[in-house]
């Protein structure tokens, strides 16, 4: 996840801070409530000190995936699912080397040499919640800079939850 990408509640999230809605657990909840206003990914890592920073960044991964925390002011989960009609989302067992094979060859190709960025978070992915996240990004990038190529990110998609 991008360091200076913004975080911010979703609506969700903030009903789970106002009336414990979700019920989360106390670790998920402090981050939530910390992000009570809008602050990048650093200032996060840098000011939250109950957890070490990979806990922090798992934290905000598992809330962004439920729907409970927006990256860059869009709640990710339901824009990407939305905007398409398409299915983003991974299946569960998926081999983690392949997915991130094929998006980071998508990635070069679509994106040329915007693509690092890419290439340096699929690098990262150490599990299927991070590589959901990271293929959000790809496919709201994706929406923004190569729309024609969404067709191909889809049948990538298939392949890969083909894996499982």
């Amino acid at each position: 996840m991008n360091l200076t990408a913004s975080l911010s509640l979703t609506q969700k999230g903030e009903e789970e801070v106002s009336t414990r809605a979700y019920k989360l657990s106390i670790r998920l909840r402090s981050v939530l409530i910390f992000l009570g206003k809008p602050l990048t990914l650093a200032y996060l890592l840098q000011k939250q000190q109950l957890f070490n920073q990979k806990e922090v960044i798992e934290i905000i991964n598992e809330l962004v995936n439920d729907g409970f925390v927006a990256v860059d002011g869009e709640d990710t989960g339901r824009a990407a699912v939305h905007a398409s009609g398409g299915n983003i989302q991974l299946v569960e067992g998926v081999i983690i080397s392949e997915a991130k094979f094929l998006l980071v060859d998508f990635c070069v190709d679509s994106f040329g040499t915007q693509s690092q960025k890419f290439v340096d978070e699929l690098g990262g992915c150490k599990n299927e919640k991070s590589l959901q996240l990271c293929l959000k990004n790809i496919y709201a990038t994706t929406e923004k800079l190569s729309p024609d190529s969404l067709s191909v990110l889809l049948k990538i998609i298939k392949e890969i939850n083909a894996t499982a």
